[in-house]
């Protein structure tokens, strides 16, 4: 309990330094990690006086097993309402593609296969193994951090609010943009002398910019339209900041900024933020509920891609003493 506690602590501190570094995730995790342990071994296994035999292995691989069909089917739905609301097929396939990914990992470990058993003595198992746990838990890790993110603005006063373009249909803004302007007025209504960035700007198939999109939206939920900034050059996450920040500087020397997105977006803004040395906090605007899956995982992938370099040294240490231990253990 002593380490889980440290290990707390050692969360709590660098969040508060700056909950805009990545090493917190990793930090999160082993606090996790290590409360789960320590729940399960000092106390569960004692009460319940459980030995670890192979019936209990088994039981966890019918839990594992049940767990992996639900998330199948779950992924089937999803995909199914997404098209259906939505009607774009490729980039909805995410989602089903990460249940797929879990499948097929349960099915070697289930079955597995000669081909993966009998070279190298199983380690072949070991490492897929290792992959699936690896990519799952910096998923859920994500995934509770970004949740944990969304409070942060509340204990922050902002000279600017800089809402994250997100796509629109003909000159409307969508549900899921709609959701960070509305996240807006909430804000804007608390501290009136705060200023909004509105930036996206024009795709190939948009009548208009994502900018005046917003911008029109917001000016008619009442925000007078000289509270309104427009920046309608950027298109992609980091540009919106790079191109708001500018304008920021602009108006005001070391601006605070509160950057507006959906929930499952605001983890890799508040990392590109701290990136650009923006001077800023995150919050996050809700979204139907069938549109979580296919984007948290989206952001995963994208957040994965962006620390590529941390996630292949993590990987290389974890696999290198995992697959010792498996080796001087047989």
């Amino acid at each position: 309990m002593f380490i889980t506690l440290g290990l707390l602590i050692l969360f709590v501190i660098s969040y508060i330094v700056d909950f805009r570094q990545y090493k917190n995730v990793f930090l999160l995790g082993m606090f996790l990690i290590s409360l789960f342990s320590s729940i399960v071994v000092g106390l569960l296994i004692p009460f319940l006086n459980l030995h670890m035999n192979i019936n209990y292995l088994l039981m966890t691989n019918i839990i594992y097993g049940l767990i992996v069909i639900v998330v199948m089917l779950l992924s089937l739905l999803n995909l199914k309402k997404k098209i259906a609301n939505e009607g774009r097929f490729v980039t909805n396939m995410i989602v089903l593609g990460y249940g797929t990914f879990i499948f097929l990992n349960f099915m070697i470990i289930l079955f597995k296969p000669h081909l993966f058993v009998d070279y190298f003595n199983g380690l072949i198992v070991i490492v897929i193994s290792f992959f699936f746990y690896y990519l799952n838990l910096i998923f859920i890790l994500h995934n509770l951090y970004s949740w944990i993110l969304s409070g942060v603005a509340k204990r922050k006063k902002s000279d600017f609010i800089i809402v994250l373009g997100a796509g629109i249909i003909g000159e409307k803004v969508t549900p899921l943009l709609k959701a960070r302007l509305d996240k807006a007025i909430k804000l804007k209504k608390k501290s009136l002398d705060t200023l909004i960035i509105v930036s996206g700007g024009q795709g190939p198939d948009e009548k208009i910019s994502e900018a005046e999109a917003m911008r029109r939206y917001l000016v008619d939920q009442g925000i007078r339209n000289e509270d309104i900034i427009m920046e309608d050059k950027s298109t992609n996450t980091e540009e919106n900041l790079v191109f708001s920040n500018k304008i920021m500087d602009k108006y005001k020397s070391e601006a605070i900024a509160t950057i507006v997105s959906n929930h499952f977006h605001i983890l890799r803004a508040a990392f590109l933020s701290k990136k650009l040395n923006m001077n800023a906090t995150v919050t996050g605007g809700s979204s139907k509920s069938y549109f979580y899956p296919n984007a948290y995982i989206r952001e995963y992938l994208a957040i994965l891609y962006m620390y590529k370099k941390t996630h292949i040294i993590a990987i290389i240490v974890m696999l290198a003493l995992v697959i010792s231990y498996t080796l001087l253990a047989g």
